[in-house]
């Protein structure tokens, strides 16, 4: 090929649609280098380079380290360019599934923030709850700190191993026996709802059935009087508690900075 057939630089990156700096970086680390450079220094590049760059940019974009891309093309076969092939797309189905999680998880989060601002707060009512499944970790019942966050970390670490796929919203749970003896800052479980139903010793299945609701307005330190409203609440009406208080955000610190505007859901079981 005489050298007026060669591209310059500039050329070759204009037919690429890259930048000539992408072609300069390709040049240093070796994964596409000019075919033939002056005595000046200036780098033309030939057509046939163009397969060599489909290939780098496939591969890129199927999320390939340019490392990666630069061992394949030194060592390049038919069985390898197949294994890489197969490789990229075990990745790919995983990043898919990860995208669609985030998705479920955002329009969770859009569509909690968006009900929570239209909820009535600081008065109970009473609401028909269907089942809902829960992972669950025990919290110290001393309410230590230190001991709760290694316990959580271990949950979240239980949950990746065991591929345990979870929601919004989370929150925390109060037993009965707390309840009855008017004892509201000290929960047995935290817990995050699952996206389906699955069994496992951790998994606490919430009942369908009769609650009694309030929608507390306000800080975590103030949550106690509105425990108490509700369990005032269930005396009037003779009701009895059969079950867990379930205490989880709807409008927290993601969409919140002053904790006054926060929004916590209480709701109790009863019958």
């Amino acid at each position: 090929m005489s050298h007026n057939q060669y591209l310059t630089t500039s050329e070759f990156a204009k037919a690429c649609g890259v930048s000539k700096y992408t072609l300069f970086h390709y040049d240093d680390i070796g994964i596409l280098k000019p075919e033939y450079v002056n005595d000046k220094g200036y780098r033309f590049y030939s057509l046939k380079q163009f397969s060599t760059f489909d290939i780098i940019i496939m591969l890129q974009e199927a999320g390939t380290q340019l490392s990666e891309i630069k061992e394949y093309l030194d060592h390049k076969s038919p069985a390898r360019f197949l294994s890489v092939l197969k490789q990229k797309k075990e990745q790919l189905v995983i990043e898919q599934k990860k995208i669609k999680r985030m998705e479920r998880l955002l329009q969770m989060i859009y569509d909690m923030t968006k009900n929570a601002l239209q909820v009535v707060c600081d008065v109970p009512f009473i609401q028909e709850f269907e089942e809902e499944y829960l992972i669950t970790v025990a919290l110290s019942p001393e309410g230590i700190e230190k001991e709760d966050m290694k316990n959580m970390g271990e949950h979240f670490d239980y949950c990746a191993d065991h591929h345990i796929e979870y929601t919004y919203p989370s929150g925390i749970m109060n037993g009965k026996d707390h309840l009855e003896r008017g004892v509201y800052n000290k929960p047995d479980f935290f817990f995050n709802k699952l996206v389906k139903k699955q069994k496992g010793e951790k998994v606490h299945v919430k009942p369908k059935g009769k609650y009694v609701v309030i929608n507390h307005k306000g800080g975590y330190d103030m949550l106690p009087k509105s425990y108490e409203v509700l369990v005032n609440y269930i005396k009037e009406n003779r009701l009895s508690i059969i079950g867990y208080a379930y205490e989880q955000e709807i409008l927290s610190y993601l969409a919140a900075e002053d904790p006054s505007d926060y929004i916590i859901q209480i709701s109790i079981q009863v019958d």
